[in-house]
């Protein structure tokens, strides 16, 4: 605690001494006397500090009755500190929302436009409002009360939003996720407020609600269509038409498709929009590239052929099987970490029965193989008596190049190293003790 002309100043850090919950009435009369005070003269208690004898007096009190409820004045600051904290937790919001959009025949303007007049007295209240900047003040940036409630009012928007978009369903455009969501919806509230302190005019709660409400209408995605932010942006701009062609279009293709694969996924990807971002004309990018597992080959052709080229080599330097093995996992490993939407998009592609790209589909199993590459090995390797010969070589490689994969794609934290060693273990070693 600092110390100035004799008062005792509010200090950043601090150890409670008495909980809240179990002041009595006198001791809260004093405590909440103190906080009366710093919310209606800051500039005051920054020049003399917090006052014990103001405290007595704004009590109506005497010193020897504060002095028996409080041992120091330190702890009775902490005190202080501790009740600026106080955040009554949100109870019954999902309750209270669906209500709200029950007597409003399930429209989202009018529930959000609702609630913010309800509660907007209350959000801009300057005697709370003053309560919680102090309460930011004091209790320094690491406050674990201050990280609950910011959970808590987290918590209470997501129960928010899943009573207001219930039953028909409401996805986040990517790549905003249900915390990042709340943490903005809460930072608009927030900023409000404080604007509110200093400029009241500007803030009403019809200004609030639309606020909301444009925030609701770009991130939240209701047609079930897994979009991503960008899509709300999707109509302006000069149309990509107009724009020169790229000088390789195939590549500005193959770029923009991986794109839009790590945005939307393999399924939810439309050439069209691929053509447009990438500047070709629509009916050039289905003549290059008729289907998107056309696409796919294409991206990954060249590492496909690499993986064949190094197996090959394995062979020429006189590896044993195991080893050749080993050494492809970790290849293969490190081309799914290389290439994630794409390997993703060829995953999806592969273990879905697309009727409308048959030949697409033909040429990814024929020129995208990977266990093509490594029967040949274990079909040696069988020969040699090192590798069992239960099933075929062709299940067998199929069997190790998924089982990689699958990791790869559950493990996207690990390096491409420990996925490969992992399955490595696993597949060529066993489950025994050696």
């Amino acid at each position: 605690m600092n110390t100035v002309t004799g008062s005792v100043m509010v200090g950043a850090t601090s150890v409670m001494s008495v909980p809240m919950n179990e002041l009595d009435a006198s001791a809260t009369h004093f405590v909440e006397a103190a906080v009366t005070l710093l919310v209606a003269n800051p500039r005051r208690i920054l020049e003399r500090g917090v006052r014990i004898e103001d405290v007595v007096h704004a009590s109506d009190s005497s010193t020897a009755t504060f002095f028996r409820k409080f041992s120091t004045k330190a702890d009775f600051l902490d005190t202080v500190v501790e009740h600026l904290s106080r955040t009554p937790l949100p109870t019954d919001v999902h309750e209270t929302v669906r209500t709200h959009v029950t007597d409003s025949g399930a429209s989202i303007r009018t529930t959000v436009t609702a609630l913010v007049a309800q509660y907007f007295p209350a959000i801009v209240d300057r005697t709370s409002t003053t309560e919680s900047l102090l309460d930011h003040v004091f209790s320094g940036p690491s406050s674990p009360t201050l990280a609950s409630n910011y959970r808590a009012r987290d918590q209470a928007v997501l129960d928010a939003f899943e009573a207001l978009f219930d039953p028909d369903g409401g996805a986040f455009r990517r790549p905003f996720t249900a915390r990042s969501f709340a943490v903005t919806v809460n930072a608009i509230i927030d900023g409000f407020r404080i604007r509110s302190q200093v400029d009241a005019a500007s803030v009403s709660a019809d200004v609030m609600s639309d606020a909301v409400l444009a925030f609701l209408g770009a991130v939240v995605d209701t047609s079930g269509h897994h979009q991503h932010l960008d899509d709300v942006m999707g109509e302006v701009g000069v149309p990509v038409e107009d724009r020169p062609l790229p000088r390789d279009p195939r590549a500005a293709i193959v770029t923009a498709a991986r794109d839009e694969f790590g945005k939307r996924g393999y399924f939810m990807t439309r050439m069209d929009d691929v053509a447009d971002i990438a500047g070709v004309p629509r009916a050039a990018c289905k003549t290059l590239f008729p289907t998107k597992p056309s696409v796919i080959v294409a991206a990954l052709q060249n590492r496909v052929d690499r993986l064949r080229e190094s197996v090959a080599d394995d062979q020429l330097l006189g590896l044993d099987e195991l080893a050749i093995l080993r050494h492809h996992m970790l290849r293969c490993a490190q081309l799914a970490s290389d290439e994630i939407e794409f390997m993703d998009a060829l995953l999806v592609a592969v273990a879905h029965d697309t009727y409308g790209e048959p030949e697409g589909l033909i040429s990814i199993k024929e020129k995208l193989n990977l266990p093509a590459i490594i029967a040949p090995v274990i079909a040696r390797g069988q020969d040699s008596g090192i590798f069992r010969k239960s099933s075929s070589p062709v299940d067998l490689a199929a069997g190790i190049t998924n089982t990689l994969l699958m990791r790869c794609f559950t493990r996207r934290q690990n390096s491409p190293q420990d996925n490969a060693n992992f399955v490595a273990e696993l597949l060529l070693d066993g489950l025994g003790a050696h």
